[in-house]
């Protein structure tokens, strides 16, 4: 007796692929992969910009507030003569950056002793104050905008040292004009 192979039922079958179904493969992988794709972008872009972004601008503004406030103050500090000077007429122009974090500022003299600035800025995280290296006798007034040139004049007339932080429409260049006492020190 032979045996016979057991007939399967051709019913039960898993249904092969028609041949025009085996191209829509690749097109349906690709379609997935380019979906996840712009899925993982558009996660990152509003991390980015809902979070990530806004802090780092905040601390950015803060940082340029911080160095701009350092380097007025420096310019303010070179422009005022030493102590052996007699009379000095003095304007040195001061170059502000037009905007810090996206708005104007003002850069203004505290009139405190010891003299100092204090930048003020619509946003809170933006802004400081830092004392000067000038002598004690230096009267220091006046402010700044940052969206005006600016300048700083210094005027001393034997004992008598004011400083002035000036806007002005049409800032003139540097002048420097200084008479020394012929022995060196102060008359």
């Amino acid at each position: 007796m032979s045996r016979r192979p057991p007939v399967r039922d051709s019913s039960a079958r898993a249904p092969s692929p028609r041949p025009d179904d085996r191209g829509l493969s690749p097109v349906v992988g690709k379609t997935l992969e380019l979906g996840l794709g712009v899925l993982l972008v558009a996660l990152l872009t509003a991390t980015f910009f809902g979070s990530v972004a806004p802090d780092y601008r905040a601390a950015v503004g803060a940082e340029v507030g911080d160095r701009t406030l350092a380097a007025a103050a420096d310019r303010i500090e070179a422009a005022v003569p030493g102590s052996d000077v007699v009379r000095v007429d003095r304007r040195v122009t001061v170059r502000l950056p037009d905007t810090i974090h996206g708005s104007p500022y003002r850069i203004a003299a505290d009139g405190a002793s010891p003299a100092s600035v204090r930048l003020a800025h619509p946003k809170e995280a933006v802004g400081g104050r830092i004392r000067l290296a000038v002598p004690g006798s230096a009267a220091v007034r006046g402010s700044w905008r940052s969206t005006s040139p600016s300048r700083v004049v210094v005027t001393a007339t034997r004992g008598s040292l004011s400083v002035r932080l000036v806007d002005g429409e049409s800032a003139p260049t540097d002048d420097q004009r200084t008479a020394r006492s012929p022995t060196g020190g102060s008359a």
